[in-house]
């Protein structure tokens, strides 16, 4: 039987859905638990929602939750500001130059070849660096849920979390708010303590429209109910005290136009390189003998695009040490993006808004909201970077960390107290 689809159904819709389990569970979550009872974390990707979004008129749950709870001026990318190397910096708390997930496309010496989307690399550990916080969690005796999260198809460690599933693209908003509830509805001592859930809408009205466009607005409000419904299900199954909810993006967006296309051709033969990733960000590999030809014919060439050889990268990018880092990396202006000739007669890409660029651009920052028992309530902090959530997750859970590129000290100034939770 089909299901409904989200924008057919309210937040009061959706707690109607769990109205039974909510009940059922109530003798086992009951409304004030007790003071030492533990605390977890459920954390929401909503990809490519820039950080001024939740001024819009149509984020109104989303402020809501802000009022009740902190938000920073921005969350700041890791640098390329693209959605694979960002979702998993916040959860290891690493730089993609150090935990390997340099780009949505890679190209590894011995692994061979990489790009988001259902592919055996996505489920192959050895691409996956560093120790994610459901690592962390499971290896400290925890239960973790991270779905639709990338690196949680792949037993990193050796290490698969409680709960996780092949991501499911085509899943509805309904269902994934459900999946989250149902979980959190679980009796204390089987339930997860850290769970998460994507929605990708922003970021696809983003790219096919634009950031300023009435379509995504409409993707705004669709996320904004599903937030909304999330934390009316934690209030029902009387889990406000113990639940710490996390709203985030990856990145945000800049608008881009037709006349701000580079046409990579127009300076080089495509015949003397390989396109490992392309658009604001260009992985390239020049062929045997072409590695001069490739760098000179490029640098320089467009005003627009900034060219360098691998290990000449600007150190604040973080972007130097890493083999799948390519011999070339060249970095696009703001709505700016490199592409072909054949690809721009054929119109393939992205033409109303685009990511990837300098991961300072006020474009780029992304959006971080946070409520729970362990977060001041009503304070708006400056911003900061997104290698710092992984500390504060552990920190939220009481966990050891593992080594990381962040500091808890960098968002100690989010919480109530120095121990939200104790190991």
């Amino acid at each position: 039987m089909r299901r409904p689809h989200l924008r057919r159904l309210s937040a009061r819709a959706y707690i109607a859905a769990i109205a039974l389990l909510a009940a059922g569970c109530a003798t086992r979550h009951p409304a004030a638990p007790a003071p030492d009872a533990r605390q977890s974390v459920v954390l929401i990707s909503l990809d490519g929602f820039r950080w001024d979004y939740i001024n819009r008129p149509e984020a109104k749950n989303l402020r809501a939750l802000a009022a009740h709870g902190v938000r920073a001026e921005r969350l700041v990318p890791s640098f390329p500001s693209l959605t694979f190397p960002n979702h998993y910096t916040i959860v290891t708390g690493l730089y993609p130059e150090h935990h390997g997930i340099i780009s949505n496309s890679m190209l590894d010496p011995v692994l061979g070849k990489f790009a988001n989307g259902d592919n055996p690399a996505v489920r192959d550990a050895r691409w996956w660096g560093g120790e994610p916080i459901w690592v962390t969690a499971e290896l400290q005796h925890e239960r973790a849920a991270p779905f639709a999260w990338p690196g949680a198809e792949a037993p990193i460690g050796g290490i698969r979390p409680t709960w996780w599933e092949k991501y499911d693209a085509k899943a509805a908003r309904a269902d994934r708010v459900r999946k989250v509830l149902s979980l959190l509805a679980l009796p204390a001592d089987s339930a997860p303590r850290f769970i998460t859930e994507y929605f990708s809408e922003v970021d696809h009205q983003g790219h096919e429209a634009g950031p300023d466009s009435p379509q995504l607005d409409t993707a705004i409000t669709q996320l904004d109910s599903a937030v909304g419904a999330i934390v009316d299900g934690i209030a029902k199954l009387g889990l406000a005290n113990r639940v710490n909810l996390i709203v985030l993006a990856d990145h945000g967006m800049a608008a881009m136009s037709t006349s701000r296309f580079i046409v990579l051709d127009e300076y080089v033969s495509l015949d003397s390189l390989d396109i490992i990733e392309g658009g604001p960000v260009e992985e390239i590999v020049p062929k045997p003998g072409h590695e001069r030809y490739v760098y000179e014919h490029l640098h320089g060439a467009n005003p627009h695009l900034a060219v360098y050889r691998k290990g000449e990268v600007p150190a604040r990018f973080h972007y130097n040490d890493n083999p799948r880092i390519t011999p070339i990396v060249a970095i696009a202006d703001e709505g700016w993006a490199t592409t072909t000739r054949s690809r721009l007669l054929a119109k393939l890409g992205p033409f109303g808004g685009n990511h990837g660029y300098d991961n300072q651009l006020l474009s780029m920052g992304a959006l971080f909201v946070a409520s729970g028992p362990a977060f001041k309530s009503g304070v708006v902090v400056p911003p900061f970077q997104n290698i710092h959530v992984y500390d504060l997750i552990a920190h939220l859970l009481g966990l050891r960390p593992a080594p990381n590129d962040g500091s808890p000290d960098s968002t100690r100034v989010l919480l109530k107290t120095r121990a939200a939770s104790s190991p």
